[in-house]
């Protein structure tokens, strides 16, 4: 299956430019990002439950980093994405 596909294209590219905003740098993900984005997709995770979840994850994530500019991916947040996301489901 194709990442570009038609169907798949406004979900990857909204989650991406959503993350990429939130970073606020990098032109583009890792292909282990896109593959996870397309892992919630079909899984049928709605884009804009996903979104709060990569953000509430990624602002802990700075916030316990050492780092003055940490490098986030979401394959590294992976873990507290999904915790989210089971918090936004009960």
């Amino acid at each position: 299956m194709s990442l570009l596909e038609r169907d798949n294209i406004n979900y990857l590219t909204h989650v991406e430019q959503f993350f990429l905003t939130l970073k606020g740098s990098g032109l583009s993900l890792s292909a282990s990002d896109y593959d996870l984005i397309t892992q919630w997709e079909t899984r049928r995770v709605p884009v804009e439950a996903l979104c709060r979840a990569i953000e509430t994850a990624y602002r802990t994530a700075t916030q316990q980093s050492r780092s003055a500019s940490p490098r986030v991916s979401l394959t590294a947040m992976r873990e507290q994405v999904e915790d989210e996301l089971g918090k936004a489901a009960r």
